[in-house]
């Protein structure tokens, strides 16, 4: 046995404490639902509150326990730890047990209201790692009277807490002579007495939790230490699998083709593959439902476990399911539960259209700046190279004299020119230049190269002739990285949109966050006709968009899809942190998804409800209109004017500055 043990002051200790017969029936009570119902709950919790003599008659138990004890006086007056949740000091005595994956409790209380609320605060704080629905076993420590625990269990079970909990059985004394007439009016005696003993048994009552009375009280069984159990009752049945019409609250928003609802349409339409699952599993577990949104899109948690928007509302019990394209944020994870993925969709941008490039730009672009380098590159090798071997040729290869004989390759600029003349095929006159001495590695040097830049030149001139064909546009967006390389505002109407990136160490993926823009419909339609920023959708599964009411036929015109993704991220349902109805969805959505249901519903869902001209708009937005051939205009040739327009600027320079040069250097001479 593992013990976790908390000891109380003397002045905390117990007054009308039950006779030890009393405690003796409890522990053997205990014990006998451990040994039948906690089996398999891989460890069991035993909490009291002023003294452990129920422990005495509990063990042996054959499987590891955890013991708390904490006077409820000093779990009430203790002040609430400086924390946005609500968390206290002994908050950590029952962490242990709960994240060491007990499923059993068995909590002997004189305030089963507050033990309840205790329970459900802990399961729903951000410290709570493990999430399961647990067994709960509520014994008393008090002599109560009938009247006054009637009330108050009726209080218990009309809490919303209760509805987490449909495993809660919670003991009460009865006296074994008014099991039939009713409930009896009975006061334990202090001191054991055989008498006592023989008309003392234990009630075991829970609530209904299923079916449109769900805070019911119903009694299960009675124990009797000379009977056991009366009537052979299973206290903790599965009341799960039929709900018996039990209402359950629904929170979603119009998503389609995920979630459809037009409640102005009569009748009412609630449809969409996200709905199709809800009702086919309220038909397979009969529940009722409803649905319950606050306009917050997909919202978000609240360190203090409140919050707003779809996630927010189930995390502050106003739902008990969520959903619409629910992605798996970690923060929501804290507060929430989720089911198993059923669904998957990709966030993707539509961008602006690449423009057409200016008509300047026309002779440079046959080559890429790859190709460009590399033709600099071979400039500066090929005049390196003539002026080297002209220099070696004339000082190894001479007539019998190591002077410098002057030709076209005697100095650096002579090479230069000689090389960029080569690049436009103008080949060197050395061969009517008698006045040049014809050695062997000048000429092969020289033809050489005069081959290497042809097939350049060739190369070059089908490049042109290629861009005076095809009209040349702006590098279009197709990844994050391009997102972020044009450094693009895109916006969106919900911050949801960018809590997975915010994690991304990524630089180009930190750049795109920061370029995002939380706007009103109002202004992302205004911006979305002018087409200068990008605007987020949803990619399914089945190659259909999500979009907002401003991507659409007449915006598309000025905007394209995104070939790659932001991310892909899978779906799910969202409940209550340790719901019970978590189990149940889960194997509801296996059987859906490997059926293949889910992508059937999906295009079902856009044939019915969606527009398919707006879907096609995205679609065919990458895909370029053929214009046929291209009429050549001034514009595809004023990049050689403006080349035209330099050299002569350059060279009018250039003889300007010989000029005066010159008169410089005649002044000076005289």
């Amino acid at each position: 046995m593992l013990t976790v043990m908390v000891l109380a002051m003397s002045a905390l200790g117990s007054c009308n404490e039950l006779p030890n017969y009393a405690t003796e029936l409890i522990g053997k009570m205990c014990h006998e639902v451990a040994r039948k119902y906690f089996l398999k709950s891989k460890c069991l919790a035993l909490v009291t509150e002023d003294n452990s003599k129920i422990l005495d008659y509990m063990y042996p138990l054959d499987f590891p326990t955890f013991h708390i004890q904490l006077p409820l006086s000093f779990m009430k007056s203790s002040e609430r730890l400086d924390e946005e949740f609500e968390t206290y000091p002994w908050d950590k005595f029952f962490m242990a047990p709960i994240d060491a994956g007990c499923l059993a409790f068995v909590v002997q209380t004189s305030d089963v209201k507050f033990m309840v609320q205790t329970f459900a605060r802990l399961a729903h704080s951000p410290r709570s790692i493990h999430r399961a629905n647990k067994k709960y076993l509520f014994v008393p420590s008090r002599d109560v009277e009938d009247a006054i625990f009637e009330t108050g269990v009726k209080n218990v079970f009309s809490m919303r807490e209760i509805d987490f909990m449909p495993d809660l059985v919670i003991a009460r004394f009865v006296a074994e002579r008014n099991l039939v007439s009713g409930y009896s009016k009975r006061t334990l005696p202090v001191a054991d007495s055989s008498k006592a003993e023989g008309n003392l048994t234990l009630e075991l009552i829970t609530h209904r939790f299923v079916g449109q009375n769900p805070s019911e009280r119903v009694s299960l069984d009675m124990w009797m230490p000379t009977m056991d159990f009366l009537y052979k009752a299973n206290l903790y049945p599965d009341k799960i699998s039929n709900l018996m019409g039990k209402h359950i609250t629904m929170t979603t928003m119009h998503y389609p083709p995920l979630t459809v609802i037009d409640e102005n349409a009569d009748p009412p339409i609630y449809d969409g593959l996200e709905l199709r699952f809800i009702y086919e599993w309220a038909r397979a577990v009969n529940f009722t439902w409803s649905i319950v949104y606050d306009g917050g899109w997909w919202g978000d948690v609240w360190p203090n476990g409140s919050g707003d928007g779809l996630c927010g509302l189930v995390s502050s019990d106003i739902a008990d399911v969520g959903f619409s394209a629910i992605y798996l944020w970690d923060n929501a994870h804290l507060f929430l539960d989720f089911s198993s993925i059923y669904f998957g969709s990709s966030l993707t941008v539509v961008t602006p259209r690449p423009k057409l490039l200016p008509g300047w730009m026309v002779p440079i672009h046959p080559f890429n700046p790859d190709m460009w380098y590399a033709v600099g590159m071979s400039v500066i090798g090929c005049t390196l190279a003539l002026y080297i071997t002209s220099k070696t040729s004339m000082r190894l290869l001479g007539r019998g004299t190591r002077n410098n004989v002057v030709n076209l390759y005697s100095t650096w600029v002579e090479c230069a020119f000689r090389t960029m003349g080569l690049l436009v095929l103008q080949v060197p006159p050395d061969e009517r230049d008698f006045s040049t001495p014809r050695h062997v590695p000048m000429r092969h040097l020289v033809t050489w190269l005069i081959l290497f830049y042809f097939v350049v030149t060739t190369a070059y001139c089908g490049g042109l002739a290629t861009v005076l064909t095809l009209p040349r546009y702006e590098k279009p967006i197709e990844s994050v990285s391009d997102l972020a390389d044009h450094n693009l505002i895109w916006g969106g109407m919900d911050d949801a949109f960018t809590f997975i990136m915010r994690g991304s160490s990524d630089p180009k993926m930190q750049t795109v966050v920061r370029n995002f823009r939380l706007e009103s419909e109002e202004y992302l339609t205004a911006r979305a006709k002018v087409g200068d920023m990008g605007f987020v959708i949803e990619r399914m599964l089945g190659g259909h968009f999500y979009m907002p009411s401003f991507v659409n036929e007449e915006t598309m015109q000025r905007l394209r899809v995104m070939k790659g993704n932001l991310y892909f991220s899978h779906t799910v349902y969202v409940l209550r942190k340790g719901s019970p109805l978590e189990t149940s969805i889960n194997n509801m959505i296996q059987w859906v998804r490997d059926a293949g249901l889910f992508v059937f519903w999906e295009g079902l869902t856009v044939r019915n409800y969606m527009s398919s001209p707006r879907q096609h708009s995205v679609i065919n937005s990458r895909n370029e209109e053929d214009m046929g051939p291209t009429k050549l205009l001034l514009q595809h040739v004023s990049g050689a004017f403006y080349m035209l327009g330099f050299g002569l600027a350059v060279s009018l320079v250039i003889l300007i500055f010989e000029l005066v040069r010159f008169k410089f250097r005649q002044i000076v001479e005289k």
